[in-house]
């Protein structure tokens, strides 16, 4: 299956889909392959896009008047074709907006209260209950009409299939039964046999991640974004769920904080982070406006194309190299496993090796984000069971052959070291 470097148009933060049309050259030269969307369906009374009124209309914020809102669609999925870039729609399955066209036809296909109001999801949060009044929540379980239930949502999937999508973003996947994505997994893949299935994950248990992959998800989203490069757990999720599915990395998504803004606007932290994603996993995912530094948290109905920020940054020629990079070493664009390599400064430095078929890639990463550290390896081709070493690393590469680190690292920079004849630039696998 291809590594998926995914670039987030959060369409709200675009005038309209010309301008997402526009964006398309410089996603590309950044190195990603393919484009993942938020919901474009025609919203509640709310405005979020994440509350879908009708499946089949549109979002009038994103579109022209020239034509209607499916021809421009089609003609910007066929561009991204041919541009060679996968196409990634939002899925919402596991509700609609509480003013949904559907109710008054189906109200049965709802979850109801015990007074017979329809139902409305929510979250913990801090220990509270936040209920989200502007969504209703489907039955897809218990429905006394569930059949159809399963067929619409089915049809609405193939609808846009025939567009032109790749494939789907499936929001709180974990939140829908292995039952109805498996049905639905089974039934599209009839005839479309290349889609793929990308599973939101966050604030999955372990169990809830292998069932997903069991019913058919391609991708699952990691949560490597939160983790401190200390504590055990994401890389023992990371052991356990790699032989499930392949991963996505991401430094920020439309629901978390702005990465720029959560690293209080310190570059060397905002790199670090960039880095590490990059290389984590096989997946690899940016939002809108990261490139830039943008530092105003998405909101999925206040935001509009006046949140643009005029930051003055820009990070699209660093992320350019850390994809180049990854694209380049088989270890970094698989889901490989990780090995721990011990040194003396591991407080400080953390450093692992990521081996696929036998090739082997160091990376040696300074935790401290204020201070230079100080790395001693001497046996770099023990480490790597190869000769002919180099550094790879997207800042202030050391030049030649290198047996041995006695090297200080400066606060946050990430090093990658590799033989040469393992080094494979993405033009030569074309």
């Amino acid at each position: 299956m291809k590594a998926l470097y995914i670039y987030n148009i959060f369409p709200k933060l675009y005038k309209n889909i010309k301008e997402w049309e526009k964006s398309l050259d410089r996603i590309i030269e950044m190195g990603f392959n393919s484009i993942f969307i938020n919901p474009l369906h025609y919203p509640g009374f709310s405005g979020s896009i994440y509350a879908v009124k009708d499946y089949y209309e549109y979002n009038e914020q994103f579109f022209l008047k020239t034509k209607s809102a499916e021809e421009q669609l089609k003609d910007f999925l066929l561009i991204c074709k041919e541009k060679n870039l996968d196409i990634f729609m939002d899925l919402v399955v596991n509700h609609t907006s509480i003013d949904a066209s559907l109710i008054k036809k189906h109200k049965n296909w709802y979850k109801v209260t015990d007074n017979g109001d329809i139902e409305n999801p929510g979250t913990w949060e801090d220990g509270k209950r936040i209920i989200w009044g502007d969504l209703a929540t489907f039955d897809l379980e218990n429905s006394p009409d569930k059949n159809n239930l399963w067929d619409y949502l089915y049809k609405v999937c193939h609808h846009y299939l025939k567009l032109g999508f790749t494939g789907f973003r499936c929001d709180a996947a974990y939140q829908v039964s292995y039952d109805f994505w498996s049905f639905l997994f089974s039934n599209l893949k009839k005839e479309f046999n290349d889609i793929l299935f990308l599973a939101e994950t966050l604030g999955c248990t372990p169990v809830q991640i292998q069932s997903l992959s069991l019913c058919g998800f391609d991708y699952i989203f990691n949560s490597s974004k939160w983790w401190n490069f200390n504590d055990t757990w994401c890389l023992e999720q990371y052991a356990l769920n790699r032989n499930v599915a392949p991963s996505i990395s991401f430094p920020e998504t439309h629901d978390t904080q702005r990465l720029m803004e959560e690293v209080n606007r310190n570059e060397t932290l905002f790199l670090q982070r960039l880095y590490f994603s990059g290389l984590f996993s096989k997946g690899f995912m940016v939002t809108t406006g990261f490139e830039y530094g943008f530092k105003k948290r998405i909101n999925s109905v206040k935001t509009t194309h006046n949140d643009w920020e005029d930051t003055g940054m820009n990070y699209t020629e660093n992320i350019k190299k850390i994809l180049s990079i990854k694209k380049a070493f088989i270890p970094l664009h698989e889901e490989s496993p990780i090995e721990i390599v011990d040194q003396s400064n591991w407080d400080n430095i953390f450093c692992f090796v990521k081996e696929w078929k036998d090739q082997r890639v160091l990376i040696c990463l300074n935790k401290d984000g204020n201070n230079n550290q100080k790395i001693i390896i001497n046996n770099l081709e023990k480490i790597l069971r190869i000769n002919k070493i180099k550094d790879y690393s997207p800042e202030n590469r050391i030049n030649g052959y290198i047996k041995k680190l006695n090297i200080t690292l400066p606060p946050g920079a990430v090093k990658i070291f590799a033989s040469e004849k393992h080094y494979v630039p993405i033009t030569q696998r074309l």
